[in-house]
């Protein structure tokens, strides 16, 4: 099984996997500024807030379960306390950790009551363009999201005749990522290609869903 920073360095997926992103509204719990005063060094930003939530059918359709999402954070632990775990600002088109687009550590990690809280330290020195435009961001209010970005598979299931996709043991979350609110028809189009684990459905069903899902989409554009 390949490790998280296997994925991280190289952005190659193990056999089975797929790249799984999901975002929300960052909600910052709390936010303060350290000031250094040694070395000339920037005063340090640091966001505390939620990241995910579990047992809950998120805006792709997707359920990540308490049970997943633990140990998921359990095996981050490490990188984390040796801050090692370096977000983006905005998503890069894989699962590799691109530093010329890195704004942001997370310093903590950890899940309570069925919600997953973070810690991020936003890097805002002036030799750190994306962290210096997250800060600002921050500073000026503006709602950014928090995009979380991990390799995993999933089942897809039915519930209340609605499709979801229950993600299953093994996932491996690789960072959190600062981004914009995604648009709801847009994702959900794109899970068409990094969501669905073809293996588990006929060509006919996944045809037959495809059709259902772009309707959907049309009806909601439409108002």
């Amino acid at each position: 099984m390949m490790s998280r920073e296997q994925i991280a360095q190289t952005g190659n997926l193990p056999n089975g996997m797929q790249l799984l992103r999901d975002t929300m509204p960052l909600e910052v719990v709390d936010q303060k500024t350290i000031t250094e005063s040694v070395n000339g060094k920037s005063p340090v930003m640091l966001l505390t807030g939620v990241f995910q939530r579990a047992d809950e059918k998120n805006a792709n359709g997707r359920v990540y379960p308490a049970d997943v999402l633990a140990e998921a954070i359990r095996d981050m632990q490490k990188a984390v306390k040796e801050r090692r775990v370096m977000g983006e600002f905005d998503h890069p088109p894989d699962a590799k950790i691109h530093m010329e687009r890195v704004s942001h550590l997370i310093t903590k990690l950890w899940i309570e009551n069925k919600t997953v809280y973070g810690q991020i330290e936003v890097i805002n020195d002036i030799r750190c363009p994306c962290g210096s435009l997250l800060s600002c961001m921050v500073d000026r209010k503006v709602q950014v999201g928090i995009s979380s970005r991990g390799v995993g598979d999933m089942e897809i299931s039915m519930n209340e005749g609605e499709e979801s996709y229950t993600v299953q043991p093994g996932f491996k979350f690789i960072t959190f990522d600062a981004v914009a609110e995604p648009s709801v028809a847009g994702t959900q189009l794109k899970k068409l290609e990094e969501s669905i684990n073809r293996k588990k459905m006929t060509s006919k069903e996944l045809r037959m869903f495809r059709e259902k899902l772009l309707c959907r989409e049309i009806n909601r554009f439409l108002g």
